[in-house]
């Protein structure tokens, strides 16, 4: 707090203070919310929560600089301090309150302006899964390009203490809150929406309803949705406006619009498009006389077509059509045809057409990379990495594309700086969600758990309720694909290496067990399943008696080594899987109570042992299993 010169302190909220102060090192003007908490651990609960403002990055958005914990001897209390940008700027509620002393209608065109930027705020927010919680006029900017800014959100544990804000927030401060959130103190996405749609009311009535009210009509309306219905009839706006509000103002949660069923409403796309959002689906179009890429003129020529028009989805399209077909002349410009690709990519991130050809392209490059031994250099590029994840996260109901997406990444993954990289952005997470949402997709899941495969090997980097998610995860993909033989190879490594981490409970080392028996079974002859299943079991039964218990004992009644033994007399020429196989039984020996159950298979160890005579680490282990199992 000692870098900062406190220059202006304005009354106390409901949720704390709001201070005006200059930053001593560099002179620049902040605007700064102090909190205050009794609890020094819910004042680390909220910092921790109140994190996830500093990324925000929208033009419509107030940007938060630093967020900090202190303690304020003067008031003997522990202080959450938000330092956000400046907000010298009218808000919303100072312009709503000067038409309503002048009885002046706000101009509708202002109005759509305001919605479109409202609309295209909370959409952003609510994608990176944050409430606002505190939407008011008072919280809504004007900043000097006549453009509006969200500010002064309100984090879980700030706004959940329902005592001492029932206690502070006065009856007119309630009107913009929903229903539930009163009631139920309960927050949600579509308490935004209903918080919106109090103010887009307020806006459109300020002409004709003094403050009071202003205040009693919202009251009425949380108490019952027939009083807005009521007074519509007497507001003279467009009908598409009014079936809007009615859609906003539902009292029942589960029937009102979310932020993102409003951006498909007509109404609200004019909006988006008079405030220059994306979200309008407006789309740029070439220039009168230019009617494509310059194909005849070479690849050179196309990759600058695509960095002068870079912003036009039309643009992009054509030149990728080129590129797709003259795979390969790209392979002469790999670096110029990347950095072409995922600009693109970053300029055109709604544009699922692009975002298609982009991945295509990505495919074939990084497969050529790999087939002709290429520099991978390439294939570690940040840039590259964040496009592609970007892709995943902004278009993850999109089955094709993220199929195509999530490709790239597994191809990626199998470089070990990449890998790093991957994980370190929070890729992972993504495989993950991806996989339990389209769970019955095969080429998702194929991909996914390619991946995991890979990073869980390669990344070095691993959280231990991520990898314990992601096993009960491959589980379910394993469980649905269970008769697909190369999905299930896919499946058994990605468990392998998930179980490599060490971090299991008993509950996921009883589903991993069960699972790879299940695949041991039913893929006999399937070589690579075989590998990689009698691999995770060992590694497996290292780490867990349960996983030994349940390998002799599996629910359907047979003794799993029965399998194995059945897996070996199918591969028996095949050293690596004879090897994986002695390795289990090494590791099943470990436990003495389990050492009884192994004597029916002293005679194939034995026989693997003289088979393999001349593999020493075949031998070493069956020595020591048989030697157990003589003791």
């Amino acid at each position: 707090m000692e870098k900062y010169e406190i220059l202006y302190k304005m009354d106390p909220g409901v949720y704390g203070n709001i201070l005006f102060v200059k930053n001593r090192r560099d002179g620049r003007e902040y605007t700064m919310k102090r909190v205050e908490f009794l609890d020094e651990g819910e004042a680390n609960k909220a910092l921790k929560e109140a994190r996830c403002l500093l990324e925000m990055q929208h033009p419509r958005v107030t940007s938060y600089w630093e967020i900090f914990i202190m303690w304020d001897r003067k008031i003997s209390s522990i202080v959450l301090c938000l330092v956000m940008e400046c907000s010298y700027m009218r808000n919303l509620s100072a312009t709503i309150k000067a038409h309503r002393d002048r009885r002046k209608h706000v101009d509708e065109k202002a109005i759509r302006r305001w919605l479109g930027s409202m609309v295209d705020a909370l959409a952003y927010l609510h994608k990176q899964n944050i409430i606002h919680r505190n939407l008011k006029p008072s919280n809504i900017l004007l900043k000097q390009d006549l453009s509006f800014q969200v500010s002064d959100f309100q984090v879980h544990s700030m706004a959940d203490d329902e005592l001492k804000l029932k206690i502070r927030i006065k009856e007119s401060m309630k009107i913009w809150m929903a229903p539930e959130t009163l009631e139920q103190w309960k927050w949600s996405e579509k308490s935004d929406v209903w918080s919106l749609g109090c103010i887009l009311l307020e806006m459109l009535t300020c002409h004709k309803l003094d403050e009071k009210d202003a205040v009693s009509l919202l009251q009425k309306i949380r108490q019952d949705s027939e009083h807005l219905e009521t007074f519509l009839q007497t507001l003279d706006r467009p009908p598409a406006l009014c079936c809007l509000l009615k859609w906003m103002l539902q009292r029942n949660p589960h029937h009102r619009a979310t932020i993102f069923e409003l951006v498909s409403v007509p109404y609200v796309k004019e909006c988006l498009i008079l405030c220059d959002s994306p979200l309008s689906g407006l789309k740029k179009k070439l220039l009168p006389g230019v009617t494509g890429a310059p194909c005849e003129a070479g690849i050179e020529q196309v990759l600058e077509f695509m960095k002068k028009y870079n912003d036009i989805e039309e643009a992009q399209i054509l030149a990728m059509n080129y590129l797709l077909k003259a795979d390969q002349d790209m392979f002469s410009l790999i670096s110029d045809v990347l950095e072409a690709v995922t600009s693109a990519m970053k300029s055109n991130v709604n544009c699922v057409e692009v975002q298609l050809r982009a991945c295509r392209i990505l495919q074939l490059l990084f497969v050529a990379v790999l087939e002709h031994s290429m520099e991978e250099e390439w294939m570690s590029s940040e840039k590259v990495i964040n496009t592609v994840l970007d892709v995943v996260r902004t278009h993850s109901t999109n089955q094709e594309l993220l199929a195509l997406a999530l490709n790239v990444l597994m191809i990626l993954s199998g470089n070990e700086v990449s890998a790093g990289k991957i994980g370190k952005a929070g890729g992972i997470p993504e495989l993950l969600k991806a996989m339990r949402t389209f769970i019955h997709n095969r080429d998702i899941c194929m991909s996914c758990c390619g991946a995991l495969w890979s990073l869980m090997l390669n990344g070095k980097i691993i959280i231990i309720k991520i990898s314990q998610r992601a096993l009960l995860t491959v589980c379910s993909a394993g469980e649905v694909y269970l008769q697909d033989e190369v999905l299930m190879e896919s499946v058994c490594s990605a468990l392998w290496s998930l179980i490599l981490q060490g971090t299991l409970t008993k509950e996921h080392c009883e589903a991993a067990a069960l699972l790879l028996l299940d695949a041991l079974r039913t893929h006999t002859d399937r070589l690579g399943v075989v590998k990689n299943a009698c691999l995770a079991l060992a590694s497996l039964v290292r780490i867990s008696e349960l996983a030994a218990f349940r390998v002799l004992l599996p629910p359907a009644g047979t003794n799993g080594l029965q399998v194995v033994a059945e897996v070996y007399h199918y591969h028996t020429d095949d050293t690596e899987v004879v090897e994986n196989i002695c390795s289990l039984f090494y590791e099943m020996v470990q436990y003495d109570e389990v050492v009884p159950e192994l004597i029916s298979f002293k005679e194939m160890i034995k026989q693997i042992q003289i088979k393999f005579a001349s593999n020493e680490e075949i031998v070493v282990m069956a020595k020591s299993a048989l030697s157990k199992m003589q003791n």
